[in-house]
């Protein structure tokens, strides 16, 4: 494998090791850190130019490979030749490693859009989890000072999910009723209850 091949695998296996760490659950102190560090990555100019360059590069080295591998394909020489068994070796293994490139090249430009999507996703889980903590805080630092109309607020809801459990409490009866109804009009068959 060429230097140029052995960076490209060093990345792909770089970005799947980052793309596995990001997908493991982590406690939330190490996800914070991580996603932070991240966007903080991701904001730097010097990272932003890297990035591009790179993405430019491989993006080139792919389409480069499909060129090489449509020439093989197009190429009426040598699909004769590779009908009778005389394809020449050195024919087959530039398109074996044209194919390995382009393989190992799509993946890793995949992988780039796959890990942007995560931390984006990443970053608004940890904002939604901030500030779920946040309000809990001050929620339960807080509850001795509701208002009134807070605290009757809360009452009307309690009253109101309890009436709501008791309907669904009738209908559930009221469908049992159905259905004992309804296997007793045809007493001569046995049902079970998965019917």
């Amino acid at each position: 494998m060429s230097l140029q091949m052995s960076i490209v695998f060093g990345i792909l296996v770089f970005e799947m090791s980052y793309l596995l760490l990001l997908m493991v659950p982590l406690p939330f102190a190490i996800r914070q850190k991580l996603v932070n560090g991240s966007v903080k990555l991701n904001q730097s100019r010097n990272f932003k130019s890297a990035w591009a360059f790179t993405t430019f590069v491989l993006g080139l080295q792919f389409v480069d490979c499909l060129q090489k591998l449509q020439k093989y394909s197009n190429s009426e020489s040598f699909a004769l030749a590779s009908q009778f068994g005389g394809a020449r070796y050195d024919q087959l293994a530039s398109k074996f490693y044209s194919q390995r490139n382009l393989y190992i090249t799509g993946a890793v430009l995949y992988l780039e859009v796959s890990i942007v999507t995560v931390v984006t996703i990443l970053k608004k889980l940890v904002l939604k989890e901030e500030l779920y903590r946040a309000a809990t805080n001050t929620q339960t630092s807080s509850i001795a000072g509701h208002t009134d109309s807070q605290k009757e607020e809360a009452a009307e809801l309690r009253k109101l999910i309890k009436q709501k459990e008791t309907d669904i409490a009738v209908l559930k009866k009221q469908l049992e009723g159905a259905q004992k109804q309804y296997d007793s009009l045809n007493e001569s068959e046995v049902r079970s209850k998965a019917d």
